[in-house]
């Protein structure tokens, strides 16, 4: 019987290759219309996409198209998947983020275009089309330039934004997936695209980044999904930048095996790593026994305590992503994952439970 950490990296090739699918059926689309090499200009020079003939695709069809075509040919280039661990993933999604700097995010040229594929795919509130719940598959990463907010690799020197592409599947209301389009193989996708600046002294929160969404769609205002996603986006983002970021290599696994008589499609990326496996499962461990320990303490009703002051009852203080200058004038970034940790931690006992009412002296 296969360990878990097989069938999470099974389940993780299965997501990857659904994902690419939909990123190269945009492409092939757009060859089978005589528009192959429009996507070639969404990266290496502007194309006004007016003048494309509209007889077989909408001007939105082409742009959205375009898009994903091109965001494929660059993730291509390097094929970087990163596994992330369930715990990992619900690790990351508690943590707050304040103020960010642009130049952070100049830190995800350590892995240029990486697609972050969930291996359990969370659900989540659709932030495009009509809503609804959606399953959260991947987060893939690229970079834009100016002045035409061209596409590149993350590690270019000239890129000025990182754009985000949020990958979400449509879940039925019973929270099934949705059934294929009629000639379709796999359900239809969904695409959330964010920019992150990645400039020196860009600095932003995660509204503002959803305010920009809200206003492309003509809102006042962002919606709770558009937030959600946003955050979301900006967590995995932010860890990804750091230095000490639980990330390994690992063998990429195996995904669908193909019907007999077809071939597949799935390529093996160049660069599979493994982004949480060992942290994530001691960070839900640690939130686990603070739960415990949380529950097995008495509310504070006194006692004894230190000569110079007052202790706390034993509990846990929630990790966070924190910003670090650094290098000469600290002019360089990098992010740190403070980990949970436990105040008044000697006062546990042998088996890590609080003790009974602690802690504040009698004054």
């Amino acid at each position: 019987m296969a360990s878990k950490d097989v069938e999470l990296g099974r389940v993780t090739a299965v997501v990857a290759e659904q994902v690419v699918a939909e990123l190269a059926s945009a492409n092939r689309v757009l060859h089978s219309v005589g528009l192959g090499e429009v996507p070639d200009y969404a990266i290496n020079g502007g194309v006004l996409l007016s003048t494309v003939r509209q007889e077989i695709l909408s001007l939105s069809e082409v742009r959205q198209m375009v898009t994903l075509a091109a965001l494929w040919r660059l993730w291509a280039k390097g094929k970087n998947v990163a596994a992330m661990h369930p715990d990992m993933a619900s690790e990351l999604a508690t943590y707050r983020l304040g103020t960010l700097p642009g130049q952070l995010f100049r830190n995800l040229a350590r892995h240029p275009n990486l697609m972050v594929v969930f291996a359990e795919p969370p659900t989540v509130e659709l932030s495009v089309g009509d809503g609804g719940k959606g399953r959260l598959l991947a987060i893939l990463f690229s970079g834009r330039h100016a002045p035409d907010k061209l596409l590149c690799l993350t590690s270019d020197q000239r890129m000025d934004e990182i754009a985000v592409a949020v990958i979400c599947e449509p879940l039925a209301e019973d929270g099934t997936p949705l059934p294929p389009p009629p000639g379709g193989t796999t359900p239809v996708l969904e695409f959330c695209h964010l920019s992150i600046p990645a400039r020196t002294g860009d600095k932003f929160t995660a509204e503002e980044l959803a305010l920009r969404i809200a206003r492309k769609s003509g809102q006042e205002k962002p919606t709770d999904a558009q937030r959600a996603i946003v955050t979301r986006a900006l967590q995995v983002a932010v860890y990804l930048c750091s230095s000490k970021a639980d990330i390994a290599a690992a063998p990429a696994p195996r995904g669908k095996a193909a019907k007999p008589g077809k071939q597949r499609r799935w390529n093996k990326p160049e660069s599979f790593l493994r982004l949480g496996w060992r942290l994530g499962p001691r960070l839900k461990a640690a939130r686990v026994r603070a739960q415990e320990a949380r529950r097995s303490a008495a509310p504070s009703t006194g006692g004894t305590g230190s000569a110079g002051g007052w202790r706390q009852y034993t509990h846990q203080r929630g990790g966070h992503l924190k910003t670090v200058w650094y290098g000469q004038g600290k002019t360089l970034s990098d992010s740190r994952l403070i980990e949970p940790y436990w105040v008044s931690e000697d006062l546990l006992d042998e088996d890590g439970q609080a003790p009974e009412g602690i802690i504040r002296p009698v004054r």
